[in-house]
C-alpha cells in the first residue's frame, strides 16, 4: 500500500470515524462564525415566560403535595408501625423458644389499664418484670405506647403506658366465639404456630391499637361468628389515632395503617372504662356499640384464625 492511499485512509476516518457529522468539536462542522452570530440571536424564554412556568409549577405543588402526603402514614404512625412490628417479632420469638406454643394472650404484660388511680396506669415496670411473658423479647418500655396516644388518668396524672393489645384467638379461649358456623367458618383459638392455615398467617392479626376507654388487659376480644351481619357488636373497641386508622400487625411480620370506614369505629375517647358487658346502657361508649353492620367489624373478623 503507498502512502498515497495510506493518507487517503486516514482522511476517510478521520472523516467518517472519529468526526461523525454530531461531533461538534470536528473541524468539518464547526459552525461558521456567521452561524454562531445567528444562533446567539434566537429568541429563548422571555421574563413573562419563565415567571409564568414558574408560577405554573407552585400551583400544581400546592395542589398535588397535601394529596399525596396524606397517602401516606405521618412521623408518629411509622413509629407505631414500628412498635407493633417488633412487638410482634417478640410474640414469634417466644414462640420458636417454647415449642411453637403461642403465650397466654393476657400474660403478654401484667396490669391492667383503665381510669382509676391505679398504678398499673403510668407503672412501666408492668411492661417488662418477670409476670410479663414478652418481656425477655422486648427491652423497651416505650414500644407499648403509640406516640399517638396522649391521653392520661384524670384520677391519676401522668401518660398510661400502653396502647397495644393482642388477639385473644391467639393462644387463648374461643368461648365467645360463634358456636356455630359462619360463613362457613369455624372461629377457634389456634395454640400453635401451624394451625394458621386460614386466613394464613399474613391474614391472621395479632397486635393493634386498642380504645383508650376500651383498654384494660392486654388481649383484645372480639366475639367472631357470633354475630351474623346486621346484628354486630363490639366487645373490645379498636384504637384509630393516626386519623382514623390503626395499626395492625399480622402473623407474618408485617405491620400496617388501616383506615377506617365506618364512622362509629372513631370513638371519641370519653375517659372512661369501657366496660366488656354487651348491653349498650351499661357502657360509657354507646354510639356505635350496636352496630347492626359494620363494615370495620367484618374486616376484622375476616382476620381471625377460622377453620
Amino acid at each position: 500500500m503507498n502512502a498515497h492511499r495510506i493518507f487517503g485512509l486516514g482522511e476517510w476516518l478521520k472523516k467518517h470515524v472519529w468526526c461523525p457529522p454530531f461531533r461538534v468539536s470536528c473541524h468539518q462542522n464547526t459552525p461558521k462564525r456567521g452561524h454562531q452570530t445567528a444562533a446567539r440571536g434566537r429568541p429563548g424564554f422571555t421574563l413573562v415566560e419563565l415567571l409564568v412556568v414558574i408560577a405554573t409549577v407552585a400551583v400544581l405543588a400546592a395542589v398535588l403535595l397535601p394529596a399525596l402526603a396524606g397517602t401516606k402514614p405521618n412521623g408518629q404512625a411509622f413509629q407505631c408501625l414500628n412498635n407493633t412490628r417488633r412487638l410482634t417479632l417478640g410474640w414469634t420469638m417466644y414462640a420458636s423458644e417454647n415449642s411453637d406454643i403461642f403465650m397466654w394472650p393476657t400474660k403478654l404484660v401484667s396490669g391492667q389499664i383503665d381510669w382509676s388511680a391505679s398504678t398499673g396506669n403510668t407503672n412501666v415496670a408492668f411492661m417488662l418484670n418477670s409476670d410479663a411473658l414478652i418481656a425477655p423479647y422486648v427491652k423497651s418500655a416505650a414500644l407499648f405506647k403509640c406516640p399517638s396516644d396522649i391521653y392520661q388518668s384524670p384520677a391519676n396524672p401522668g401518660p398510661r403506658i400502653r396502647s397495644y393489645s393482642l388477639d385473644y384467638a391467639l393462644g387463648g379461649s374461643s368461648a365467645s366465639f360463634g358456636p356455630t358456623n359462619y360463613l362457613g367458618r369455624k372461629y377457634f383459638a389456634p395454640g400453635i404456630m401451624s394451625e394458621l392455615n386460614m386466613p394464613g398467617p399474613a391474614n391472621i392479626y395479632v397486635i393493634l391499637d386498642e380504645n383508650p376507654d376500651s383498654i384494660d388487659d392486654a388481649a383484645f376480644m372480639l366475639d367472631a361468628g357470633r354475630y351474623a351481619p346486621g346484628s354486630e357488636k363490639w366487645r373490645n373497641y379498636p384504637g384509630s389515632f393516626h386519623n382514623g386508622s390503626i395499626s395492625i400487625s399480622f402473623a407474618d411480620g408485617h405491620s400496617e395503617i388501616h383506615q377506617w370506614l365506618d364512622s362509629r369505629t372513631l370513638q371519641n375517647v370519653q375517659y372512661k372504662y369501657f366496660s366488656t358487658s354487651r348491653s349498650p346502657t351499661t357502657s360509657p361508649i354507646n354510639t356505635g356499640y350496636n352496630l347492626d353492620s359494620s363494615a370495620d367489624y367484618e374486616w376484622l373478623e375476616n382476620r381471625m384464625p377460622y377453620r
